[in-house]
């Protein structure tokens, strides 16, 4: 399974001008947001991960630090999360255009 880090080199979008490509990621990123499961995925994930973070770095004295390495640990994987369900919302956005 292929990561993917920016919209630019999805293959859906590979064909389109610069112009369009934005454009239908946008309207992707929009609808996700719409979606509950995308809230609650960042406080689901990131919580715990920085609860770790600080645990483990107040064992060695640095809860602060510890936290953010939770953080910084968390933050991809909830992008990667929020570009999946984006990207499953692109592939209906493109269907509907090619239909119309």
């Amino acid at each position: 399974m292929p990561i993917y880090w920016s919209y630019k080199r999805l293959p859906e979008l590979s064909a389109l001008s610069d112009a369009e490509r934005k454009d239908l990621w946008k309207q992707a990123v929009g609808q996700a947001y719409e979606q509950w499961q995308t809230w609650l995925v960042s406080p689901i994930l990131i919580g715990p991960t920085m609860f770790v973070g600080q645990w483990l770095g107040s064992a060695f004295g640095h809860d602060r630090i510890g936290l953010l390495i939770g953080l910084v640990l968390a933050t991809p994987i909830a992008a990667q999360i929020m570009f999946r369900i984006a990207r499953s919302h692109l592939k209906r956005i493109i269907a509907r255009t090619d239909e119309g």
